[in-house]
Formats: structure tokens, sequence, C-alpha cells
């Protein structure tokens, strides 16, 4: 089990530095794909280097979309349209979906009973930035410094920056890629930029786009990641 488990991560790994000389697509014969025969969404030049068209199947809310997760090449399938694959679960769950009350919610409480013991006057203790859910958003304070967490307070070390900076910070790319090294996995690569939030484009294998603030891509373009700066996001 082990070595089949390896030989899975090994290929995604492989898939993820596809190299694609110039002359690749010469050649090539393509599977023709149209809104007719693709149960799904059908994806221009979304194939290996960017040849062929491709059917990317559009998974539900619950379905396992751990595929998208490893693969390095190419995607054919996504969570569809107002899901996102839950980095825990690695099922399809509604964006913005709460989970149960989390540790911060917690913890600002208690921040707050020694604000009140002190009546307001205690320095340098920060209190938490919260989510809804009681989770802890992705970036905190500590001082004059900006950093990113886990949605459980874990602090995920490397990225930090000035306070005065972070006004659009939310670490969302810092987060996935920190929970998927957590779950031992290789191959995919993400795309952050100096705040840790998605970049502007992407790549999966040798095929890059733009991509949102979750790091779905976005838009029908798709260039060889030779041809990166073409993109216009």
């Amino acid at each position: 089990m082990l070595k089949i488990v390896f030989f899975v991560l090994l290929a995604g790994w492989t898939n993820a530095m596809i190299y694609c000389p110039s002359d690749y697509c010469m050649g090539k014969e393509c599977d023709a794909i149209s809104n007719g025969n693709c149960n799904g969404v059908v994806r221009p030049k979304g194939g290996v280097c960017g040849c062929c068209d491709v059917c990317i199947t559009q998974l539900a809310e619950g379905e396992n979309c751990l595929a998208t997760m490893m693969l390095g090449g190419p995607a054919t399938s996504e969570c569809a349209s107002g899901l996102t694959c839950d980095i825990q679960t690695f099922t399809c769950k509604p964006i913005g979906q709460k989970r149960q009350t989390g540790s911060c919610s917690a913890k600002l409480a208690k921040v707050e009973a020694k604000y009140a013991a002190a009546n307001g006057m205690l320095w340098g203790l920060e209190r938490p930035l919260c989510e809804a859910n009681g989770d802890f958003k992705g970036m905190q304070y500590q001082g004059s410094q900006a950093f990113c967490v886990a949605p459980d307070g874990t602090e995920i070390s490397g990225f930090m920056v000035n306070k005065w900076e972070a006004a659009d910070m939310d670490c969302q790319c810092a987060r996935d890629k920190y929970a998927y090294l957590q779950m031992g996995l290789i191959g995919r690569i993400f795309s952050c930029d100096r705040f840790e939030n998605y970049a502007p484009t992407g790549c999966t294998g040798s095929v890059c786009f733009c991509q949102d603030r979750s790091g779905k891509p976005i838009g029908d373009t798709r260039v060889n990641i030779g041809q990166l700066d073409a993109l216009n996001c």
C-alpha cells in the first residue's frame, strides 16, 4: 500500500515539472471536445502544454476533490461554481461555509477578560482576529508585525510583513500551502504573492492561467508556462 501511495505522489511531482518544447503541440491530434459532448466545462487549451481543449468535470458539494490537489498536470475536474476544495476533508464545500466554534473565540474571550480585570490598562496583549465561526483569521498582529496563521492559530513560519502593509493580506495561499504540506502531499505548486495571498496568476504543471483570491482558475485563457508574462490578469 505504501508503495502505491509513493508511486502516486511521485507521479504528481513528475507532472508538476513537465517541460514543454516550443514545437510540442505540432502535429498533436486533439479529441473533438464541445459543449455537446462534455459533461462539464470546456476549457480551451487546458491540456498538457496548452495543446488541446479539455473537458473539466464539475464536482458537486460533498464529492471528493483530492485529485484536484495532488496532480501536477492539468486538472480534469474541479469543484463547481460556488464551491471550494476543503483542504482538511478533501471534499467540495460551499465557499464561506461555517464550521464548529473554534479556538480563536475562546482565546479572544480570555484576552477580553484580562483587559477588563486591568481596567483596559494592559499593554502588549493583542486581541486575536476571529472568523464568524470562531476560527482564527489568516492574518494576525503582534506588535508592529503582521503574520499568517492556520485556522487553529498555529503560526505559519516565514510569512511576516509590517503591520501597516497588511491591509489587504488574507494569507489564503499560505494557509492552503501549509495544510497541503501537513498532509504530506507533493506535486502542487502554490503561486503566492509577498503577502501570502494568491497571486493573480497560477500554474498547474506547464499550463498557466488567471486565478481568484481562493486560487481557483478564472476565465478561459490558458498559456504555456514559458508565456506566463503574456497573461493579463
